[in-house]
């Protein structure tokens, strides 16, 4: 599946752009800055985009750290 077509079905809202290989970049802590996961294999990278960035974004550690870091007030 091309990575283009893949992006299409993102639903995080956190996500920034993918390079189709091993790295995802996601909305920083602070403004202006970026977090970057890195994937040793296409098939984590793959497990990744697919599964948490696409479908089960709220299971996803990143997310939950940028929410909880952005919006909970407790």
């Amino acid at each position: 599946m091309p990575n283009e077509f893949r992006q299409s079905f993102v639903q995080c809202p956190f996500y920034k752009y993918a390079d189709g290989r091993r790295r995802i970049t996601c909305e920083g802590l602070i403004d202006k800055s970026r977090i970057a996961l890195l994937y040793l294999t296409r098939r984590d990278y793959d497990t990744q985009l697919l599964s948490f960035c696409c479908e089960h974004y709220k299971k996803c550690e990143i997310y939950n750290m940028l929410y909880a870091a952005k919006y909970d007030d407790d």
